[in-house]
């Protein structure tokens, strides 16, 4: 199958060139060449550093959030404050979700061991009903990586801006993706 191309350029004075060229059909890529790509490069890269495991190349694609500390006791909210630090008093932090939240803070990233995860799940287009709060923010897309290979949990990268804005834990394997949080598939879910 032969197909015709015809590009140009945008308005000028003079006639606009034109461009041909004759493709060949070429066959559709197989699953386990596209698996861990979307065509999203900085979603592709985000999903190659993660499966690299390089720790200090993956602390260099993480966004912190500003938000404010408390001494309010209880599980979730937003971030504790030190004692050194007065209630209110703004800090940046990565939010992690799961049974509860909880924070990294931006000084503590040199100690962060990074993700343990075995393979990509599924990338999707997160929806407006996704969770989120001015503590946990949604990205624009998310990423559903399959933990470690003893345990079968997962991890969920909420991403923005190809940054890593959010980290969600889950406990149930195969993982969970809720239809509504999922406006479509980048990658849709591999079968366990």
């Amino acid at each position: 199958m032969s197909v015709l191309v015809t590009a140009c350029t945008g308005l000028q004075s003079e006639p606009s060139p034109t461009i041909s060229a004759t493709l060949q059909a070429i066959p559709s890529p197989t699953i386990s060449a596209t698996l861990n790509q979307t065509g999203f490069a900085e979603i592709d890269k985000i999903i190659t550093v993660v499966l690299g495991g390089d720790v200090t190349e993956l602390q260099q694609l993480l966004d912190f959030t500003s938000t404010n500390c408390t001494f309010a006791e209880g599980l979730g909210g937003p971030p504790k404050c030190l004692k050194t630090e007065k209630e209110g008093d703004s800090v940046e932090v990565l939010p992690f979700l799961g049974s509860e939240g909880s924070f990294l803070r931006k000084e503590d990233i040199g100690s962060w061991q990074g993700l343990d995860v075995s393979e990509l799940y599924a990338v999707y287009q997160v929806s407006e009903s996704a969770y989120s709060d001015k503590n946990y923010p949604t990205g624009d897309y998310a990423i559903v990586f399959i933990g470690n290979q003893e345990n079968k949990t997962s991890l969920t990268l909420q991403i923005k801006q190809g940054k890593i804005i959010r980290i969600d834990y889950g406990f149930v394997y195969p993982p969970q993706i809720r239809s509504d949080n999922v406006v479509r598939y980048l990658v849709p879910p591999i079968n366990p």
